[in-house]
């Protein structure tokens, strides 16, 4: 999934983007942060670099190194990965908790519960296999470890080691975030599965770029 095509599904999603020379950026006005992924032209070969970017007036203030890439595809489909996660978080995560706000599932931080986060799941039919609120690890899912007032969430990779572990928090403040992260490994297969059958993507998302999107 080389650049231009990243950037046409990207389109096609309502994302606005701005092409460059040596790359593409995240939509921003003047005094707006972004993402950038940019080319780097070596001797005889080039390398791709994403950088978060601290803008004001159209002027940068600092520039982040996140990741570097070896060609063009990896690092385009990281920047869609990357973009998409964002998409995403805006579109449908936020959307899911103002509509459960004020109701009797109600996932705000401050009363959040792994009873509520659990029937949620069951309403989206969101499917049982990625996630598990019940201290039973398993892998390629999303793993809520919690004890009478506080908890902490991972998530496992298919060969069971533990990636993206959160602090200790307060209870209801662990189920929320473990929720977030529920929904968007749902949305990632989803994303990959669309990808894949449409023949957008020829091979799947490995381990790496899943947690681009986690």
């Amino acid at each position: 999934m080389e650049l231009e095509r990243i950037c046409r599904l990207l389109k096609q999603r309502g994302e606005r983007i701005i092409v460059k020379k040596n790359g593409v950026e995240t939509y921003h006005e003047s005094d707006e942060d972004y993402y950038r992924l940019e080319r780097e032209r070596l001797n005889k070969s080039e390398q791709w670099h994403y950088f978060y970017i601290r803008n004001k007036q159209e002027q940068v203030i600092e520039k982040e190194h996140l990741a570097s890439y070896t060609d063009e595809r990896e690092g385009a489909r990281s920047f869609y990965l990357w973009t998409m996660r964002s998409h995403y978080r805006q579109k449908y995560v936020r959307k899911i908790h103002a509509y459960l706000q004020d109701t009797d599932y109600d996932l705000s931080p401050d009363v959040a519960t792994v009873e509520r986060a659990l029937a949620v799941f069951l309403k989206l039919h969101i499917p049982r296999h990625l996630y598990s609120f019940e201290n039973e690890q398993k892998p390629d899912s999303i793993n809520l470890e919690t004890d009478w007032d506080s908890g902490r969430s991972f998530y496992i990779d298919l060969k069971g080691k533990q990636h993206r572990e959160t602090l200790v928090r307060p209870k209801s403040i662990a189920v929320r975030i473990a929720f977030d992260r529920v929904l968007m490994l749902y949305l990632f297969y989803q994303e990959q599965d669309a990808l894949f059958q449409s023949n957008e993507i020829q091979t799947l998302f490995n381990e790496e770029e899943r947690l681009v999107f986690l």
